[in-house]
């Protein structure tokens, strides 16, 4: 993980601790503190409350206000990346893969190729049937990708349009170096395989990775140390010097569901929605952007590969009317909000005459892609906008992904209707209840303004803005491969044996273990809480917190089982980091770790006077804080 600050070593922890007597700060108060209740996403009705950030860009629908779940689903096969489209003959047709449906597997990437091939491979499949709950998954197979000059090629864009199938495909490298994480450079849109009898055969290939269809470039003019391909890669980049050094703009498109065979096409075209990013530093991944862009071209074999006969939308006009353009370096985004948008796609609910869109922001706390992951649902009357937000929904699946709207399952009123995704890759506990790596159909709600939706609750302690430690970048001394540093200050006080991306465990680690907080402005605090780890082996004992002006303030046991905390509190100072130095454990301590940490400005009002404090949710089950979870992070996306 790439430090921002300079680290604090061990052995200034012994000198710390030698120096203690002098340096330290006398604290003001110390007392054991309540945990505050979690906060549930979906409320009684099955209603999931929005929770959009403070900075959302997207002002509230005027039509549309929530989304309710009924609780009935339905899960197919053992794969992801579904984007199913009605045909004329009435199935729907979808691309898959890392995975198995009706026998046939799929392995999109260099490390996940099928034993008996050469290289990876995309399927493909339909899906007969008009009940969401009994549909049958036929008609299989692969189609074989050579992803050169990256790691892996993707299933993207699907479309269904007078029996023929058009099935896009884009390229993805495995980012390393900091953060180091699967599928973290989002490549190129490659172009589209063409079938004129719904998947039998398909036409030969007329673009590759390595000549995709827009010319976009994410190698950045450097080598892709993975899969045994480096030696490959350098030398290929060598021979290509013109290669550019930009962000991917059209990485992973998705077509614009206007229902069977396209029948609700204002103009005969085929839309697509994709992200992207422009900022060269900015997390374009396969999950994760900073814009949204918008293309049109009117389907056939003769235009669908060809870039001479896409429209892009190039912004707004001088009265807000949409402006397009063939010339694709004058592509202008059609929504941005950076480090806030991902995997894109839009649906045309007919009944409501609006387009909904599901954008699903999938950094992860840590931003590497391994979730939990928010969706949101936005809609609009035109699929230029405005796009409105009906629904945010924080840690949705609660590691949703490839969410969209399939037409098949729009209700006549528009208002019942069926969300399709795939879930849990890395994140096992489904919510709702029904989710895993599968095609997920879950039926769900439009609520309308006059429609009754609970209140949401009023913020706790742990979600106001005095709670400075939720901005902070968090580094630590080690991480156990189960947990993340970002759950010491998620505003949830939890982790194993519930859900363990609320909380951080080392790694082995026992005393000397560490974590920090590093803010990019100076903060202003007076009093931090801590909160142990929920299991009832490990415990930290004593620490101490080190703070960037030199002082350092003693901190005595924590309560072992996370229902309750300490608080530490003290003249305000003012710092730029602040580092917790675990000094002692228990006995029994295998992974010390935190469950919360909160950090308070000297603004902060005592909470106790203001929110009751409940007792956290009573953990049960085997404590064992040395338990894994299978990681299978390479069969993303």
């Amino acid at each position: 993980m790439r430090i921002a600050h300079l680290w604090i070593t061990r052995a200034t922890v012994a000198m710390l601790s030698i120096l203690v007597g002098n340096l330290a700060l006398a604290a003001v108060g110390q007392r054991e503190i309540e945990a505050p209740p979690p906060k549930p996403a979906i409320v009684p009705g099955g209603v999931w409350l929005s929770e959009p950030p403070s900075d959302c860009p997207f002002k509230p629908s005027d039509t549309m206000k929530a989304l309710r779940f009924t609780g009935r689903h339905a899960e197919y096969t053992g794969a992801d990346t579904w984007y199913p489209s009605w045909a004329s003959d009435g199935s729907m047709y979808s691309p898959f893969t890392d995975g198995a449906a009706n026998g046939v597997f799929s392995g999109s990437g260099y490390n996940f190729v099928p034993k008996q091939l050469a290289v990876p491979v995309t399927g493909f499949a339909a899906i007969e049937g008009s009940d969401p709950l009994n549909l049958q998954i036929t008609r299989a197979g692969v189609i074989p990708r050579e992803p050169f000059p990256y790691g892996g090629q993707y299933p993207c864009g699907s479309l269904v349009h007078n029996g023929i199938w058009y099935y896009g495909s884009y390229a993805l490298d495995w980012l390393t170096g900091p953060p180091n994480y699967p599928w973290g450079k989002l490549g190129p849109f490659v172009g589209f395989s063409i079938s004129r009898d719904l998947g039998k055969t398909w036409l030969p290939e007329t673009r590759t990775a390595a000549n995709p269809l827009f010319g976009e470039s994410a190698k950045n003019g450097k080598p892709v140390d993975m899969f045994g391909k480096a030696k490959e890669y350098k030398q290929y980049l060598e021979a290509h010097p013109e290669t550019p050094g930009v962000q991917v703009k059209i990485g992973a498109p998705h077509f614009v569901d206007f229902g069977r065979n396209m029948e609700h096409s204002p103009d005969g075209k085929a839309y697509l929605v994709a992200h992207g990013a422009a900022r060269p530093q900015a997390n374009n991944s396969w999950s994760a952007g900073d814009q949204i862009y918008l293309l049109r071209v009117k389907p056939g074999p003769e235009t669908i590969n060809d870039p001479k006969a896409y429209e892009f939308f190039a912004g707004q006009g001088k009265n807000g009317e949409p402006l397009w353009t063939s010339d694709f370096q004058a592509i202008r985004p059609l929504l941005e909000w950076d480090d806030h948008m991902g995997i894109v796609t839009a649906t045309y609910n007919a009944p409501l005459k609006r387009f909904l869109m599901c954008v699903t922001d999938g950094r992860g706390p840590d931003g590497i892609s391994f979730g939990p992951f928010d969706t949101y649902i936005l809609e609009s009357p035109t699929v230029t906008g405005p796009w409105k937000l009906m629904v945010y929904m924080r840690k949705f699946g609660e590691q949703a992904y490839f969410v969209n709207f399939p037409s098949r399952f729009i209700g006549s009123d528009g208002r019942n209707l069926w969300l399709c995704y795939s879930h849990g890759y890395e994140h096992s506990r489904a919510n709702p209840p029904g989710g895993r790596y599968a095609m997920c159909l879950q039926e769900v709600n439009l609520l309308s303004p006059g429609d009754p939706v609970p209140p949401p609750s009023p913020p706790g302690p742990l979600d106001r803005q005095d709670n400075v430690a939720r901005k902070a970048v968090v580094t630590v001394s080690s991480t156990h491969p189960d947990y993340t540093p970002r759950g010491v200050v998620d505003g949830n006080v939890g982790g194993f044996p519930g859900d363990t991306s609320e909380e951080w465990a080392s790694q082995g680690e026992k005393d000397t273990a560490m974590l920090r907080l590093n803010w990019a402005e100076p903060q202003t605090i007076a009093r931090v809480w801590l909160f142990d780890r929920p299991c009832n082996t490990d415990q930290i004992t004593s620490a101490m917190l080190v703070f960037s002006d030199g002082t350092t303030v003693q901190v005595g046991a924590l309560p072992d089982d996370a229902r309750k905390g300490i608080e530490v509190k003290f003249e305000p100072k003012t710092v730029k980091w602040l580092a917790v130095i675990v000094t002692g454990v228990g006995p029994k301590t295998a992974n010390i770790g935190l469950s919360e940490i909160a950090v308070f400005s000297d603004r902060f009002v005592d909470q106790a006077r203001q929110v009751p404090l409940g007792v956290l949710r009573v953990f049960s089950g085997d404590n064992n804080s040395g338990r894994k979870r299978k990681i299978v992070a390479n069969r993303n996306p």
